[in-house]
């Protein structure tokens, strides 16, 4: 089972009746990060669902009148920054990774429009994906 914490970065913090937090941000600046220790700090974890996220957190930007949401895998000091702004001409525009740009979090090449996948490029090699797939339980012995 995959543990993720959650934290709320707010002017104002509170709960409600039925258990959920609920924040409130006076000058629309507000952060809510979801994160997955064991894999951030190389933790053994249990086969399942999420094991591969680092963490995601999601950010106002009122000075760019934008919203960012970065997605950690792999090496977790990176992200992957996905951003959706409104100009001052009122146009909504998405920003989103792509291959060969620099500093990437992991690299990427394009598998179709809109479709980016994770590759390794061993040296001397050609690229291709990294797998993120669990690790198979290691089996007790009987004895």
């Amino acid at each position: 089972m995959t543990i993720l914490s959650l934290e709320l970065q707010a002017d104002e913090i509170g709960d409600s009746a039925d258990g959920e937090a609920r924040g409130f941000s006076y000058d629309a600046d507000a952060t809510v990060r979801i994160a997955n220790d064991a894999a951030e700090n190389g933790y053994p974890q249990e086969p399942g669902p999420l094991t591969w996220l680092n963490s995601a957190r999601i950010t106002t930007d009122p000075a760019d009148d934008a919203v960012h949401c970065l997605v950690s895998v792999g090496d977790p000091r990176g992200a992957f920054c996905f951003t959706v702004r409104r100009t001052p001409d009122g146009r909504i525009l998405i920003h989103m990774p792509r291959p060969g740009e620099g500093m990437a979090h992991v690299e990427t090449r394009e598998l179709h429009p809109g479709t980016l996948e994770l590759i390794d490029r061993p040296q001397d090699t050609f690229p291709r994906p990294i797998d993120f797939s669990d690790s198979e339980p290691e089996e007790e012995d009987d004895a």
